[in-house]
């Protein structure tokens, strides 16, 4: 067999090109609402059922500006997973938030049963993240929150199809961001905001956004309207060829969200009663899986080769199956244990490292691969799916 062409996302096709050619020609920077990227916020949000979206030129930005809108600094502490993308935590980090961690649960997911023992005085909020596109239990989650009056804040940037008892994840709280770096909507790079709130979202609106779009936007009889030339000191919006990329993508989100969901289905399929590894996908009872990855749950007992010398081999045979890196305990690094925004950045504290066995028991057992979902990908999916399958049997005790 041809070895399959590695994954690209997006797939650029024709109709790929010719928005960007459009947008060439229309404009390639916005200074407010009117055109690509106030089309773009717009679908966004009609797309996750919010009233508002507001694009930024990352992720990281709009977990930042989540940050700022709330409220939260120096002095007040959110409850954060240990184990995700340190970006979901770190913009709290650099404004002096204290974050505390909460474990994990089988999935990977910050464990509502975490949350008790973490609750302090100064607890402000609770920020989760749908980790490899499988939604949190919101259910437990929000009636903690409810409960202590916490402000709920989402991090979706794994989950833009998911959902939870057939709520759209970033719904739930007060505030969500996604990511449109390389997820299964893109724009190549960036993030969005996503609130029903209108202080919340002209807040967010000032982090990021000033001049002519604040002025328009905001309520003139507010306080914070006087904010409207210079914003709060920072520029952080997303390019116009980002959006006419996002807008082509939400036009094809049905398609994407098809074709994904059949990939995993005949990976869900395929992999039943298979000792060695299974599919790490959410009860459908409860919820629907995000589409961003392919996530499998490797089970040590049931084999002859530990987790990483069974992704090993896969790649060797010429998948794209690995054992993630960069997203992995981030509790003990440093910048959640400086002791403010003014401590010098020379200087590193000394940390007595925690363990969330929960997390690192998730850690040791997930393999991932692209979720293939476009028009041509057969044979990389069947490459994937056959080599899984026959090396597992290959391991199997």
């Amino acid at each position: 067999m041809t070895k399959p062409v590695p994954y690209t996302w997006p797939r650029i096709d024709e109709r790929l090109r010719q928005a960007v050619d459009r947008q060439l020609d229309r404009s390639l920077s916005d200074r407010d609402a009117s055109g690509v990227i106030g089309e773009f916020e717009r679908e966004f949000a009609r797309f996750v059922g919010s009233r508002y979206a507001i694009a930024y030129s990352s992720g990281t930005s709009a977990l930042h500006a989540m940050c700022v809108a709330a409220g939260l600094g120096e002095g007040d502490e959110v409850i954060a997973p240990a184990y995700t993308f340190f970006a979901t935590a770190t913009p709290f980090a650099y404004e002096g938030v204290k974050v505390v961690f909460a474990d994990a649960d089988g999935w990977g997911n910050l464990d509502p049963a975490a949350l008790p023992a973490l609750l302090t005085d100064r607890t402000r909020a609770v920020i989760v993240t749908h980790m490899w596109g499988n939604p949190c239990d919101m259910t437990a989650i929000a009636a903690f929150c409810r409960a202590n009056d916490l402000m709920l804040l989402e991090d979706c940037s794994h989950a833009h199809f998911a959902d939870w008892n057939g709520q759209h994840v970033g719904t739930f709280g007060a505030m969500a961001v996604f990511s449109t770096n390389q997820k299964a909507i893109t724009t190549g790079e960036g993030g969005l905001l996503v609130t029903d709130d209108d202080q919340l979202r002209e807040l967010a609106l000032l982090h990021g956004h000033y001049n002519k779009r604040s002025f328009q936007e905001i309520d003139p009889d507010v306080p914070h309207y006087r904010y409207a030339l210079t914003g709060m000191g920072l520029k952080s919006r997303m390019t116009t060829l980002s959006a006419a990329i996002g807008l082509d993508q939400l036009a094809k989100a049905d398609d994407i969200e098809q074709r994904r969901r059949t990939v995993l289905g005949r990976f869900a399929a395929a992999l039943d009663g298979n000792p060695v590894v299974s599919l790490a996908d959410v009860d459908p009872q409860h919820g629907s899986n995000g589409l961003y990855v392919l996530g499998l749950r490797f089970h040590r007992k049931a084999a002859t080769v530990t987790a990483q010398e069974f992704t090993e081999r896969l790649t060797r045979r010429g998948t794209e199956f690995d054992m993630p890196g960069s997203t992995t305990v981030i509790a003990n690094e440093p910048l959640f244990h400086r002791t403010g925004r003014a401590m010098p950045w020379t200087v590193v504290p000394e940390i007595a490292a925690a363990a969330f066995p929960g997390a690192q028991k998730f850690i040791d057992s997930f393999i991932k691969a692209p979720l293939f979902g476009y028009a041509g990908d057969e044979q990389a999916v069947a490459h994937h799916l056959d080599t899984l399958v026959t090396l597992s049997e290959d391991v199997a005790r």
